[in-house]
């Protein structure tokens, strides 16, 4: 190949792999080198530009040193070039030379004072050294100097969102956004074009960081401004979607959110990751189907995978993510009773990852849940061991990041659970007992502890338990949680309320105690505690958008207080979260009567009337944080509930 060749495939490599800093140098024209010579050297000769592309492509390859060599050769050369001074610079700043880099921007600067890229590596030196005003001054500076380069607007605005200038932020912002405009004004050729995306790559991402500054500093509405900016800068770039999808989901603005997630998925079609939050925002919204059919999708999927393939490389990111988006909306659909989907796409799953403590846990879960104790008490004990064996060996990828001693522990007393389901419940008693002496403050430990004594008629030995060790333990909000689901059910009402109370003060997020105290407050009946149980529900159900339990005592709540067609449309939801729960069925039933729609709360009322579905979600917080429904009061429950209900639809006879 002839040389003259050779050198342009060089070029053509280097302007492909360069990172942007700045315009590539160009070979120094006869036209520029008879021109002013009281100019600053923005070219290179022809001598200088070998050694240029040469130290390009070392710098590509992490080679710091050859580049530094190389760009000291070329400056031999051109001596007085500005740009050659920024990029050795920048080299010498990879090696952490900071002196020697210092040095050469210095002359860079000397040579031109408004040579925007090494006003860009003296910024970077400035703000590392914490010299920030300087370090603004001189990207205020590179901006004057080059108006159309995104990257110092996004430079200053990372440094003033450091330095907790929200409002700065977005007035440099806004003046990259204006700048987008006018680019996108000018139309022009194929150089105007390339600016104008860089702009609109640089606004949108620019955009996305000032809403997650914002949201980070509790300004919700100010962050949602921000999404809404950046995806009008760039209507299809995936961070602002993602960004403003997020946003509108914790908005509780499901619709919104779901065309956001929708607009991803027609980018990439087939990524986990949005399936996953399609899926999400589906269970918030009761459509227990939707989040079925991405579970499909997901497991579709799978087929396309090599489990044999080897860690590292393309096809392991993709497994892990798939994996991963798999266990998130099985969970969901384990949380809504879709034991069997759940399952399918659990088995799926392990196809990928055989044998994967975190995957097989959640499948032994499905397995109880239809109805298979034994077989499931079998199953998490046989992750319990492969728990130890993983905590002693280099781990498999943690979808859900896992402590392995917590991990252990979950498998403990999702086990003993299972056994006392299966009718052991001595030996589930004793297991729990040995568990409980071993980790007294645990929540989930506690918990359990009353649901096996529970299981075994021993509810109040289960109550004098915990309420000695609490004294052992006091202002332990687990154990304090778990104590006043004992005094519950140990009939000890106004005990409980008061003890979930402290809970609540103790952890204002705490979603078991605000769905009790809120339900409790609106089964007294007394029309002055309507308000305070309003608001403690109302936060249960953003806290828990998926919780069918949590939305029935919002939408109970809601029909208490004569806002009636917000209740039927809550308890709808709760239904279709947990349908077929007769409780949820009765108070929807009755809010719908209350609203004149008679032929359907009779409709209602016989669906709650049909035999119960295996493997019924469970109606306490204690049991969903449990796992595995307990045959305990809600049994007992449900028998009293199909009683009122067969009087009801009696009362609706024609």
């Amino acid at each position: 190949m002839p040389l003259r060749w050779t050198w342009l495939v060089l070029l053509a490599v280097a302007c492909a792999t360069a990172k942007p800093r700045g315009a590539i140098l160009e070979p120094e024209s006869s036209a520029v080198a008879e021109g002013d010579s009281s100019e600053p050297r923005r070219y290179a000769s022809a001598r200088a530009y070998r050694h240029y592309l040469d130290a390009l492509l070392a710098r590509n390859s992490d080679d710091f040193a050859t580049a530094a060599s190389e760009l000291r050769e070329a400056l031999l050369y051109d001596p007085e070039s500005p740009h050659l001074h920024s990029v050795l610079a920048e080299v010498l700043l990879k090696q952490g030379r900071l002196a020697d880099a210092e040095e050469e921007l210095q002359i860079a600067l000397a040579l031109d004072p408004g040579h925007a890229p090494a006003r860009m590596v003296s910024a970077r030196i400035a703000a590392a050294r914490g010299r920030l005003a300087e370090a603004r001054e001189h990207l205020k500076s590179a901006i004057e100097a080059q108006p159309d380069d995104g990257e110092a607007y996004r430079e200053l605005i990372r440094l003033l969102l450091a330095s907790g200038e929200g409002a700065e932020a977005e007035a440099v912002a806004q003046r990259l956004t204006a700048r987008l405009s006018d680019a996108q004004k000018r139309g022009g050729d194929g150089d105007d074009l390339v600016i104008a995306d860089r702009l609109q790559d640089q606004s949108a991402a620019a955009w996305v960081e000032i809403g997650r500054f914002w949201l980070q500093h509790g300004e919700d509405d100010a962050a949602g401004r921000a999404f809404v900016v950046a995806r009008g800068a760039s209507p299809s770039d995936p961070e602002a979607l993602t960004a403003e999808a997020a946003w509108l989901e914790s908005r509780r603005k499901f619709g919104d959110a779901r065309d956001r997630y929708l607009k991803l998925l027609s980018q990439r079609p087939e990524a986990p990751d949005v399936l996953a939050s399609l899926a999400r925002v589906a269970i918030a919204e009761g459509d227990v189907d939707s989040v079925a059919a991405h579970a499909r999708k997901l497991l579709a999927l799978t087929a396309s995978l090599d489990p044999r393939a080897g860690s590292g490389g393309d096809q392991e990111e993709e497994r892990r993510d798939l994996a991963s988006a798999i266990l998130r909306v099985a969970v969901t659909l384990l949380g809504a009773h879709r034991s069997a989907d759940a399952q399918a796409a659990l088995d799926g799953a392990l196809r990928l990852y055989p044998n994967h403590p975190e995957l097989s846990f959640y499948r032994a879960v499905a397995v109880v849940q239809r109805g298979h104790p034994r077989e499931g008490a079998l199953a998490f004990e046989s992750v319990e061991r492969r728990a130890v064996i993983r905590g002693k060996e280099p781990p498999s990828p943690s979808f859900l990041g896992s402590d392995v001693d917590a991990f252990i522990l979950d498998a403990r007393v999702q086990a003993a659970l299972a056994r006392g389901k299966a009718g052991e419940t001595h030996e589930s008693m004793r297991r729990m007992r040995a568990l409980f002496a071993a980790h007294p403050v645990e929540e989930e430990v506690a918990l359990a502890l009353l649901e096996a004594f529970d299981r075994a008629g021993k509810a109040d030995e289960a109550e004098k338990l915990l309420s000695a060790t609490a004294q052992e333990h006091p202002d332990t909000d687990g154990l304090l949680y778990a104590l006043a689901n004992a005094q519950d059910r140990a009939g000890l009402h106004a005990e409980a309320l008061a003890t979930m109370r402290k809970v609540l003060a103790s952890q204002p997020q705490h979603t078991g105690a605000l769905n009790y105290i809120g339900y409790t407050l609106v089964e007294r009946g007394q029309a002055s505690d309507l308000p305070e149980a309003e608001r403690l529900l109302a936060r249960a159900v953003a806290l828990r958008p998926d919780d069918g339990a949590i939305a029935d005592s919002y939408g109970f709540c809601l029909f208490k207080l004569g806002r009636l067609a917000e209740a039927v449309t809550e308890l709808r939801r709760a239904d279709r979260l947990s349908p077929g729960d007769p409780v949820i069925l009765s108070h929807l039933g009755d809010a719908l009567i209350a609203a004149g729609r008679r032929d359907e709360a009779r409709s209602v009322f016989r669906r709650a009337l049909a035999p119960p579905a295996a493997g019924r979600r469970a109606r306490s917080l204690a049991d969903a944080q449990a796992m595995i429904d307990p045959r305990d009061r809600a049994d007992r429950t449900e028998a009293r509930v199909r009683a009122e209900i067969a009087q009801k639809l009696k009362s609706l006879a024609p």
